[in-house]
C-alpha cells in the first residue's frame, strides 16, 4: 500500500484553506447571526357593526367587534369583511412594518333576513309575487315593506305584509289551512248545517231554562172542597134550588115561606159541611 508523501504541515494548511472558503465569518473570528425575521405591522379594524366576518387575502381572521389589533407581515394584502343584509366591503390595504394600521368596517346596510317556515313542508315562497325557494327557507330580503304569500296545493294561501328593516331578523311562520269548496251547493249545505245547530242551542236553552223555572202557583179553584165555606155554600144552594120551585107552584095568597107541606121535614145544618 502506497503511503501519502505530503507532509503533515501541508495537509494542515489545506485543511484551514478549506475551512475558511466554506466558512468565512469563522475566518474573520466572528459567529454565525440567525436569518432576519420577516417584518410585521399591526391592522386595528373598528366597527359599529357586530358578526361582521373579516378575511385577509382569502383567510379568515374573526368576527367584529376586535379585543385589539391582528398582527399582519408587512406588505400589501387584501381585504374582505362581509355580513348577511349589506353590501360586501373589498380593498387593498399596505401594512408597514412596526406599525398599526387603521381600516374602519363601515358596512352599508341593504338588506334584512327573513326566515320561513309553515307547518307544510316544501310550501312554495313569494316576495312581491317572485319565487325565492321553498320552506323552511332564509332569505336576503331587501329593506321596506314586501307583500309575502306561502302557498301549497290544496291549501288555502298565507299572505302577509312585512317591513324588513336593514340588518335586522324576521320570522315568518305561516299555518296553512285545507282548502275549502265555496260553491253555492256547499255554502247552502253549511248554512243549513249552521242553522239546525242554532236550533239545537236553542231547543237545549229552552229545556235548561224551563227546568230551573219556579214553579207555576195553583189554580184558584184548587183545594176548594177542603174549605168549610165551600159546604156551606153548596148546603145552601140546594135548599134554594128545592124551595123556590115548590113556593111558585104553590097557589094562594099566603107566602110561600109560611105554608107547611106534610110529611117529613128535611133539616139543613149549615153550620158546617156535609160528609
Amino acid at each position: 500500500m502506497r503511503r501519502s508523501t505530503m507532509p503533515s504541515s501541508a495537509r494542515a494548511a489545506l485543511c484551514a484553506l478549506a475551512m475558511m472558503l466554506l466558512f468565512p465569518a469563522l475566518a474573520e473570528g466572528r459567529t454565525p447571526r440567525p436569518a432576519p425575521k420577516p417584518a410585521t405591522g399591526n391592522l386595528a379594524l373598528p366597527s359599529m357593526t357586530d358578526e361582521v366576518k373579516v378575511y385577509l387575502d382569502g383567510v379568515f381572521i374573526g368576527k367584529t367587534p376586535f379585543a385589539k389589533p391582528v398582527p399582519v407581515k408587512a406588505g400589501k394584502h387584501k381585504l374582505k369583511a362581509t355580513k348577511p343584509g349589506y353590501i360586501t366591503l373589498e380593498a387593498d390595504i399596505v401594512i408597514r412594518a412596526g406599525r398599526t394600521e387603521e381600516f374602519p368596517l363601515d358596512l352599508m346596510p341593504v338588506a334584512g333576513l327573513v326566515k320561513f317556515t309553515a307547518n307544510i313542508e316544501g310550501a312554495e315562497v313569494y316576495v312581491d309575487n317572485n319565487l325565492v325557494g321553498h320552506v323552511p327557507l332564509v332569505q336576503e330580503v331587501s329593506i321596506g315593506d314586501h307583500k309575502i304569500q306561502i302557498v301549497k296545493e290544496g291549501f288555502e294561501d298565507f299572505t302577509t305584509v312585512i317591513n324588513v328593516k336593514a340588518g335586522e331578523k324576521h320570522f315568518i311562520e305561516a299555518n296553512l289551512e285545507p282548502f275549502k269548496d265555496f260553491s253555492p251547493e256547499v255554502l247552502a249545505m253549511a248554512a243549513a248545517a249552521k242553522e239546525k245547530e242554532e236550533a239545537a242551542k236553542r231547543a237545549a236553552a229552552e229545556m235548561l231554562r224551563a227546568e230551573s223555572a219556579p214553579p207555576p202557583p195553583p189554580a184558584w179553584y184548587e183545594g176548594l172542597h177542603r174549605k168549610w165555606w165551600f159546604w156551606t155554600a153548596v148546603g145552601v144552594a140546594a135548599v134554594t134550588a128545592v124551595a123556590v120551585p115548590v113556593a111558585l107552584s104553590a097557589g094562594g095568597g099566603a107566602s110561600p115561606l109560611d105554608r107547611h107541606t106534610e110529611g117529613p121535614h128535611a133539616i139543613i145544618d149549615l153550620a158546617r159541611p156535609g160528609p
